[in-house]
């Protein structure tokens, strides 16, 4: 089953924030990273809402969850969504902490070495390292709107492609396609 989502999910989460190797010779060869790597890297904090959705392969949506969010380049993260599950995730970049209230569980997990394929590297991570772990190009770019689909190199990624949408610095959308 297809799930297109308009944030980030949160078994992508539970792996953010580790450092990665720099990316330098990617960028200078990708016109479109260093692009996005350029914007991104004038977002030092990030909140925002968000909302989040499974879809079948006709489209239809069949689940939906809201939440809210927050990072910033220190590797701290906040991530909380309300229905159809509630569910808290806390790292302050060494440890990560998943809550479950209906489980009454929390999980507490060290950052891994798999933070480097994760869309939450686009706002708590080093930008500049982002050519490493993911093939930029722009999808489509008019006026002040400018999409850049992202597809991770590692065959073994836990999605298969990430749309982030500028509108001049604003950023209203990010869609990852599992």
């Amino acid at each position: 089953m297809k799930k297109i989502m308009n944030f980030i999910m949160p078994a992508l989460i539970c792996f953010c924030f580790a450092g990665v190797v720099s990316a330098e010779t990617n960028a200078k060869n990708n016109p479109a990273l260093v692009e996005l790597v350029g914007k991104l890297s004038k977002i030092k904090t990030f909140s925002g809402t968000f909302v989040q959705y499974a879809v079948d392969q006709k489209g239809a949506r069949i689940q939906e969850s809201r939440g809210e969010l927050k990072a910033d380049r220190s590797g701290l993260f906040y991530w909380h969504t309300t229905e159809p599950l509630e569910q808290t995730v806390v790292s302050d970049g060494v440890q990560v902490t998943v809550y479950d209230p209906d489980l009454e569980q929390a999980t507490i997990q060290a950052v891994g070495q798999q933070a480097q394929t994760t869309p939450a590297i686009l706002f708590s991570g080093d930008t500049a390292k982002i050519g490493e772990n993911f093939n930029v190009e722009i999808k489509t770019k008019v006026a002040q709107s400018v999409q850049y689909t992202l597809q991770p190199k590692n065959k073994e990624s836990l999605f298969e492609r990430l749309l982030v949408r500028f509108e001049g610095a604003n950023l209203p959308e990010l869609r990852i396609t599992d």
